[in-house]
């Protein structure tokens, strides 16, 4: 039987796909404004990779759970991810062409690491993704368990040295700035005790996801009773002066690191600050309830069956807009105003955006391609 979509996921899917795209237009694009109107939009592209996780979180771990349907679904991502490797290479290599590669580079490359110079680091979100698939049952268990000490143990773990963790560094951080003095040093060690590794802030959004998944599918279903005190509380006017909040902090914190450490545009370890992770709850637990019918319901449901499809395509369609900045034609763009050079990216982010849709749901209809852009 075919799944009901939840449109308020799809459009969280949306949110969080543009803002992948407009993040990686800051980077690999010409004429993007390292100044402040360039850095109001990066900024908001900090919960774009938190929001992702939290949606798969939301969206399966609710669910009932066959364990054989599962890994059988591990593996083809796994083979689907693949082969996007093999098309990424083979479109570097012969339409890029601007670095050198080796076969052990394409091993590597197909073993989780970097493909030589070559711009591949956002295959880290699948191979991230790879690694809860790897390990959902287990966190499932913990999740359905009647008795919550274990599942609430663990998300007090991965919050304290997650969030938890790079959310004091950087007032450590900040203190030592204002003293002359380094404490930030203080919290370095930290990670020797969280068994996780790099990727349990991945882990915790994904089981925070769940718990906001779980508490929106009990009020649908009308059992409130179920549902948990301290989220609904929080209506939807709360939600968004929170986030608005949040966004403020968020882009003091990267004026701060911008004038202490010469950041431009991105926040860092943006994911794991906690401005960052009380947003991502406020727009899954307020964006999720969303329900829009008509045509708009239509849209947002081809967009959220094509996020991964737009992901695998991206940044190759913003390689192709870097090459054509180069032409004389949009020479004009070096002169213009950071205001009105940042508009003019938004609508060019925009088209990519539109291009990677038009082009994956186009693919998603041919037999055999078409596997290529579903997971």
């Amino acid at each position: 039987m075919k799944k009901k979509r939840v449109i308020g996921y799809d459009i969280i899917k949306f949110i969080a796909m543009f803002l992948v795209v407009m993040l990686h237009y800051s980077f690999y694009t010409r004429y993007y404004s390292r100044g402040l109107a360039g850095t109001l939009i990066t900024v908001l592209c900090v919960v774009c990779v938190p929001l992702f996780f939290s949606v798969n979180g939301a969206l399966l771990l609710p669910r009932d759970m066959d364990e054989v349907k599962h890994y059988r679904k591990t593996l083809n991502i796994i083979i689907v991810v693949t082969i996007w490797k093999l098309l990424a290479a083979t479109f570097f290599i012969f339409v890029d062409g601007s670095h050198p590669v080796t076969a052990k580079d394409l091993a590597i490359f197909l073993l989780g690491g970097g493909f030589g110079d070559y711009p591949t680091g956002y295959f880290w979100f699948m191979n991230a993704l790879i690694a809860v698939y790897l390990v959902l049952p287990v966190m499932k268990l913990a999740f359905d368990a009647e008795h919550k000490i274990a599942f609430n143990a663990l998300l007090v773990v991965l919050t304290v040295f997650t969030v938890g963790k790079d959310s004091l560094t950087f007032i450590l951080q900040t203190v030592g700035t204002m003293t002359n003095r380094d404490y930030a040093s203080l919290t370095s060690s930290l990670g020797e005790f969280c068994i996780f590794g790099p990727y349990g802030y991945v882990l915790l959004y994904v089981l925070v996801g769940g718990v906001i998944g779980r508490h929106l599918k009990r009020i649908q279903a009308k059992h409130s009773d179920d549902a948990l005190h301290l989220l609904s509380a929080i209506s939807p006017a709360k939600a968004c002066i929170g986030i608005a909040l949040c966004y403020v902090l968020t882009l003091l914190i990267q004026r701060y690191q911008h004038a202490a450490h010469g950041t431009n545009l991105t926040v860092e370890n943006g994911y794991l600050l906690l401005p960052t992770f009380i947003a991502t709850i406020l727009i899954v637990l307020t964006v999720g309830q969303v329900n829009v019918q008509g045509i708009w319901s239509r849209i947002f449901q081809v967009i959220g069956m094509n996020t991964f499809g737009i992901y695998m395509l991206h940044l190759m369609g913003l390689i192709l807009l870097n090459k054509l900045q180069s032409l004389p034609r949009f020479q004009f763009t070096g002169n213009m105003n950071s205001v009105a050079v940042t508009l003019l990216n938004i609508l060019l982010c925009t088209c990519v955006f539109a291009a990677c849709l038009a082009v994956s749901a186009s693919l998603r209809k041919i037999p055999y391609i078409g596997r290529l852009f579903t997971l």
